[in-house]
């Protein structure tokens, strides 16, 4: 029997959580089970690179820049033909602009979709909205990462068992290797702590973080908060940290290949997000043994247990995430013991082979595709 086309279908490739998700499950396809057909609306980003090593070219359906325009209908027949033209056994949409497109495309296809949620909605305003939930209520499937994206989807009015829980995939082999490198450019001796994330939206919330760490300098003065990511917001943030005298202390990184590297010369990690689904950074994090301080939203309480990996604090609150990162400074033998809980965590919980496991069982479920599991050191 030869394998099953799944057409995965991302918006653009851009460096990213949900976009290095998405590579991670293309990359770890069983080609003898799925062939992954790639798509995207715009061939553009880092991870194309990704992708290209893998042997992986997307195949592009350009609505350009606006979803509400007469191109976009033409370019979902395009997609419903090119499903049935190329025997498309089932389409995994990503992201808000493809599960409106692909659940369309499929649905004229007359073939099973699965649509992705992978955070609470922050950034999806005006008419997206509907159409998101739309989509939702459609799709055969609502892939989500985290219990709270699931709850949310369902108070939308999906059905609970249409919503599939498939937890973020970590390859702690290649972070591991990458850890080992030396990050380039190097850093400055002192105790870091590391904030990783975009700057495109205030949801991220580095200005708690700065005020945070400047009380966190008045107890442990040789501190250095390290930031890694970069969007339009950035300069703003720059000029905070020169407005609050903690610009010496506080280092732009920008996107970084390298963040592994980084993340294993660090402290203590921080996430200060006032919305979040499962961050990869904090997972990343904790794979590199970190103590995490993070906000208690979204799914950051699955991740950080409080006490035990790290702590929680509230969202919006900077005197509480100094106190907890002045804590993971004091005590690094404390702190010690929560990265080691973090990495078994991971290691226990979101390992790439459970995700692995997670979408093949929804493929098959979907796809109709029955084969018999391989159990390692059985057949």
């Amino acid at each position: 029997m030869s394998a099953a086309k799944v057409l995965v279908f991302q918006n653009r490739f851009l460096l990213g959580g949900q976009e290095r998700q998405t590579v991670l499950n293309v990359r770890t396809m069983d080609r003898s089970r799925w062939e992954p057909v790639v798509a995207c609306l715009h061939l553009e980003g880092e991870h194309l690179d990704d992708l290209a090593r893998e042997g992986v070219r997307p195949v592009l359906f350009d609505v350009g820049r606006r979803m509400l325009r007469p191109n976009t209908a033409w370019q979902v027949s395009r997609i419903a033909r090119f499903v049935r033209e190329q025997g498309i056994a089932l389409v995994h949409a990503q992201d808000i602009y493809t599960n409106v497109l692909g659940s369309l495309a499929a649905r004229l296809a007359g073939v099973p979709v699965i649509v992705t949620r992978v955070d609470l909605g922050h950034h999806i305003t005006g008419y997206r909205r509907p159409l998101t939930r739309l989509a939702c209520l459609r799709a055969d499937r609502v892939l989500v990462n985290a219990m709270c994206i699931r709850d949310l989807v369902i108070r939308e009015g999906v059905e609970p068992d249409r919503v599939a829980v498939v937890r973020n995939g970590v390859d702690l082999a290649a972070l591991d290797r990458a850890a080992r490198e030396l990050p380039d450019p190097g850093l400055p001796e002192g105790a870091w702590i590391a904030n990783v994330a975009n700057m495109h939206h205030p949801v991220k919330g580095q200005t708690d973080l700065l005020v945070a760490f400047r009380e966190v300098l008045r107890e442990h003065p040789s501190a250095r908060l390290a930031l890694v990511g970069d969007g339009v917001r950035r300069p703003l943030l720059e000029r905070l940290a020169g407005q609050l005298g903690v610009a010496a202390r506080v280092h732009f990184l920008g996107f970084r290949r390298d963040a592994p590297a980084v993340l294993a010369r660090c402290a203590a990690a921080a996430s200060s997000s006032h919305a979040e689904g499962i961050s990869n950074a904090i997972l990343e994090a904790m794979a590199q043994r970190l103590p995490v301080v993070a906000t208690a939203v979204g799914g950051s309480p699955e991740l950080v247990r409080d006490g035990t990996t790290g702590w929680l604090v509230p969202p919006g609150s900077p005197g509480a995430l100094a106190r907890r990162l002045c804590d993971a400074l004091a005590d690094r033998e404390r702190a010690r013991r929560m990265g080691a809980r973090g990495r078994a965590l991971v290691e226990r919980e979101f390992e790439l082979g459970q995700m692995r496991l997670g979408y093949d069982a929804l493929y098959e479920e979907l796809a109709g595709w029955r084969v018999p599991r391989l159990i390692a050191g059985t057949a």
